[in-house]
Order: structure tokens, then C-alpha cells, then sequence
């Protein structure tokens, strides 16, 4: 996340990147956009990849979330235990997925991204894309768990 990207930026990114193909374009996440409060968005990491990507005609390894990269580094480092273990975010396209994907029980709040409307579309889908984005549980706020938490 580069809130000062420039073109200048954009192009001594594709310098290094035309030294050759070992010079590896990695990107942590495709999020195009970062919810505020009231309704409103700035533009999230994603599209900053885009356009590197774009520059230099060839595609980033996202090591964040969807791709279980990141998940399989921390249960290496940790030994986490994947029936234990519970995901928690607000979007489906990365926090879901990533969750479903790695064995997860995955938790979807619904003050961010998603909506209850999208999780119902992707339930009644016959299309197994779809069902990967379907979220075991959900809550209205994160706060709404504070209680289990207590217990």
C-alpha cells in the first residue's frame, strides 16, 4: 500500500522488472478496494498491482489472502492446526476463499465488504466457485463476538 504511488514509481518498478525474469513481482493482495465508514472507499492494493502488472506484461504471485501461501507459512511457523482454527474477515473473494480453502471454519462480518445478499447468491449456486465463497457462519459486527470471547 503506497499512498504517494506516482509514475514515476510505476516505471522504475518496470526498470527492475525488465532486468529479467528472475526479478521477482510479488504483490500481498488484489483488494481493489478499502471500505471506509459512511459508505466510502479509496482505492486498496490491488490496483497499485494492477498497474505494475499491466507495465510489465506479466502477472504478480500474491502471497496474501486468497492464496494459501501465507496461511501454509504461519501453520509451519506455529503448528496450527487447521480444525482449530477460525478465519474471520469481511470479504469472501479473499477472507472466505482463503479460509475455505485452507480447511477453515471461516466467520464473515458484515461491516466491511461483503453482504449477506452475495453470501445467499453463492449458496443457492450450483457452481463450485461460487459455493468456495460461502462462509460457515456470520455476524453482523465483529463486536458481536466480544461475548463468546468472555466465556
Amino acid at each position: 500500500f503506497d499512498e504517494h504511488f506516482s509514475y514515476a514509481k510505476l516505471c522504475q518498478a518496470l526498470r527492475y522488472l525488465l532486468r529479467g525474469p528472475d526479478c521477482l513481482l510479488v504483490g500481498t493482495n488484489r483488494d481493489n478496494r478499502l471500505p471506509l465508514e459512511g459508505g466510502s472507499a479509496i482505492p486498496g492494493t490491488g490496483c497499485l498491482v494492477k498497474a505494475v502488472e499491466t507495465a510489465a506484461e506479466r502477472e504478480a504471485f500474491i502471497v496474501g489472502k486468497p492464496n494459501r501461501y501465507i496461511f501454509d507459512c504461519v501453520a509451519s511457523e506455529f503448528d496450527i492446526d487447521p480444525a482449530r482454527t477460525i478465519m474471520v474477515g469481511d470479504r469472501l473473494d479473499t477472507d472466505i476463499l482463503m479460509g475455505n480453502t485452507c480447511g477453515l471454519t471461516t466467520l464473515l462480518t458484515l461491516t466491511g465488504v461483503s453482504t449477506l445478499e452475495e453470501v445467499r447468491g453463492h449458496q443457492e449456486s450450483d457452481c463450485p466457485a461460487r459455493q468456495s465463497l460461502v462462509p460457515d457462519y456470520y455476524v453482523d459486527s465483529i463486536a458481536d463476538l466480544l461475548p463468546a470471547l468472555e466465556d
